[in-house]
């Protein structure tokens, strides 16, 4: 699917990291021996399993380690130039094998000098062999943790020693570049845990803290800007904070700056289990703490912070698994996690500032025309060009709603007075309708004033206005205040059909609540009113929208009662109301059933979204279900949920949501749309007002 400027979309989430594989654990030797690890697989089984990963389109890149025989070294490097595939090396198994045996297990981090140096050297020959067959990047480990001990000497002596022991190999790693007339190696640490029991690694290198303050020194403070950090899913259960729980997503989030590889596996938590600890398991085992939902996180954080670095899976098979199946069974569940909507959903550093949009400036212009030319809201009204029919050729619908402070409803997420703001509600109704995808507006008397008086200032500016060919609809009944004893009583008090009629509108919409407690004559009363409302609506020849929410009394408040059966019978006696039913529309909430409930009339449905969310997924996904429970469901007139959307653009939101009434598009490819054009014609008032 393309976006209205005529971009593509992307096919999924972080499309653009390439997905390597870390051929020594999956393809691990002959009988799943770790020869490969060591170098010494036949040769056959290394180019066969090389090619089989190059050839394939769905990798880019292919992580290899140390391979002792120097013909199979340059068939690999062949195969990979052959198939215009990216070599990456690995470090690591050299460094845990430790063939050497005189290297401590400290390694880069050894406090010894003697034996950090012989670290070090043992990580330059692998840079050279690295060179040789023209990987990109090197990775590594840091050497194992020293342990506790008074003030932390021994781990702050270990710290810098590895501090040394990077800037040597990545100031190696250049000298060698410029030798060859290439582009430098990148020299990356992967964080691993620090657990000295069996089935872990016990590494300094270590918590995503302390991995943060090694990269800003080798990175930041003496500029060697070809280091950066690897992060694995499967050490992200193993790696304790310093509140010492397991660290989670946040920590991509924190490495950030210097995140520059990832790999995903799953991790074995049950002591009993052969498999205990840093396993790498396939994410579908059984014993696997990490699942879809933890892959599905770490993928979003990645996303968050913009991650565009290659995705390493590395899992190794059990005796008697094939590679392949390994291989393609969490290939699959990246897949799946990475066409997630969750996943695909990301605002990243972006948030909605309205003051961008809707300044003070024009705030002014705004309130200085409602005093001085207040006469040109009957002239903008008058001079309206209305829409042909209430609906576009398909017979869909996509309405802002806004008449929710007329309620006293003016809370949104945490904020209780967050819709009180009317500078702010009025730039995020302004900034939704900037958008052709959105079909019109539902709001009481003094939100379509404002908006017809900028209606005349764009056009008196030489300009469009928002408003023409556009469906307005007048809200009627607001005097059922939210919170007050006998809310349920809600008379005409705003727009009455004359008004809506002389005002040149499209439409009414009148609200019903239906509670058959100890205050259900006031239901009957409203029920009532809003019959009278329908039936003048028609005579008028507009259209009625009728909400119809039953409600239930909890604690002093009234909330929706968000069941089938319920609805059921409420959507009966909306669509019984009135004289006549040819111009009635009916706007409720998506419950679960929803087939039931769009069954109980023929009248068209418009779906509503509620109280505003942390984010629209969830009004997303219930409106591609809702739009597909039913001819009659007819599109949305929706709120709170598209102009208070988290941090997101209010008119992006809306976009989204048009995408799939009037598109059929799915929730997952209306986030992708939302995530592409967020943010976009944000002077489009500025621009054309302020001159």
């Amino acid at each position: 699917m393309a976006s209205k400027s005529g971009k593509r979309l992307p096919t999924m989430a972080l499309e653009r990291s390439t997905i390597s594989v870390v051929h020594w654990m999956v393809f691990p030797g002959p009988g799943s021996t770790r020869s490969t690890a060591r170098g010494e697989a036949p040769a056959e089984y290394v180019l066969r399993t090389v090619e089989q990963v190059l050839k394939d389109p769905a990798f880019g890149a292919l992580e290899v380690t140390r391979v002792k025989d120097p013909r199979v070294r340059r068939r690999i490097a062949e195969l990979a130039a052959q198939h215009g595939k990216t070599l990456y090396f690995g470090a690591q198994p050299v460094q845990l094998l430790n063939e050497e045996r005189w290297i401590p297990p400290t390694d880069l981090s050894s406090a010894n000098e003697v034996a950090r140096r012989q670290a070090v050297e043992r990580i330059l020959r692998c840079v050279d062999e690295a060179y040789e067959i023209g990987a990109a990047r090197i990775s590594l480990l840091s050497g194992q943790d020293p342990g506790e001990s008074p003030s932390n000497r021994l781990r702050q002596e270990a710290t810098e020693a590895l501090v040394r022991s990077l800037a040597e190999i990545c100031r190696y790693a250049r000298e060698r570049a410029e030798e060859l007339g290439r582009e430098p190696l990148m020299v990356v640490l992967e964080l691993f845990d620090r657990r000295p029991e069996r089935g872990f690694h016990n590494q300094l290198i270590g918590p995503s803290t302390e991995a943060l303050a090694v990269a800003r020194i080798v990175r930041a403070h003496l500029g060697h800007y070809n280091f950066g950090l690897l992060y694995d899913l499967a050490h992200m259960p193993l790696i304790q904070g310093p509140d010492g729980a397991p660290e989670t997503p946040d920590a991509v989030r924190l490495l950030a700056p210097f995140l520059v590889h990832v790999h995903i596996g799953g991790t074995v938590l049950d002591p009993e289990d052969p498999l205990y600890g840093d396993s790498h398991v396939r994410l579908d085992h059984p014993k696997s703490v990490v699942k879809e939902e933890e892959l599905a996180g770490f993928l979003a954080a990645l996303m968050d912070i913009g991650y565009t670095g290659p995705i390493g899976i590395e899992v190794v098979p059990r005796p008697g698994e094939l590679s392949e199946a390994v291989l393609e069974s969490t290939r699959a569940f990246l897949e799946v996690a990475r066409n997630r909507t969750d996943v695909n959903y990301s605002l990243g550093t972006f948030y909605w500032h309205t003051r961008r949009f809707f300044p003070e400036a024009l705030w002014l212009l705004l309130t200085e025309a409602r005093v001085r030319q207040s006469q040109r809201i009957d002239e903008a009204a008058r001079n309206r060009r209305r829409p042909q029919a209430i609906t576009p050729p398909d017979g869909k619908l996509l309405i802002l709603a806004a008449d929710h402070p007329a309620r006293r409803v003016t809370a949104a997420l945490d904020d209780p007075t967050a819709l009180g703001d009317r500078m702010e509600y009025l730039g995020r109704v302004l900034r939704v309708l900037t958008s052709p995808l959105v079909d019109g507006v539902m709001a009481t008397p003094d939100i379509v004033d404002d908006l017809l008086l900028v209606d005349y200032l764009l056009k008196d500016a030489g300009h469009d206005g928002l408003l023409d060919g556009r469906v307005v609809i007048g809200s009627m009944n607001r005097s059922g205040l939210a919170g007050v004893e006998y809310e349920m009583e809600d008379r005409i008090t705003a727009f009455t059909p004359e008004a809506i009629h002389n005002r040149g509108l499209d439409g009414g919409k009148a609200l019903l609540r239906i509670d058959p407690g100890r205050y259900s004559r006031y239901s009957i009363q409203t029920m009532s009113y809003v019959a009278q409302a329908l039936n003048a609506l028609r005579r008028y020849g507009l259209a009625a929208f009728v909400e119809i929410l039953p409600v239930e009394r909890v604690e002093g408040r009234y909330r929706v009662v968000m069941e089938p059966d319920e609805m059921i019978r409420a959507v009966g006696v909306a669509s019984g109301l009135g004289e006549a039913s040819d111009r009635t529309w009916i706007k409720i909430p998506y419950v679960r059933d929803f087939w039931r409930v769009a069954r109980a009339t023929t009248l068209p449905i418009l779906l509503l979204g509620g109280e505003a969310q942390e984010n629209p997924i969830t009004i997303l996904e219930d409106f591609e279900r809702g739009m597909g429970e039913g001819p009659n469901v007819r599109g949305a007139m929706v709120g709170r949920n598209v102009l208070y959307p988290g941090r997101d653009d209010p008119r992006a939101v809306a976009e989204a949501i048009s995408l799939i009434v009037h598109q059929g598009a799915s929730a997952n490819e209306a986030v992708r749309h939302l995530a592409r054009n967020r943010g976009a014609e944000e002077r489009y008032l500025m621009t054309r007002l302020l001159r």
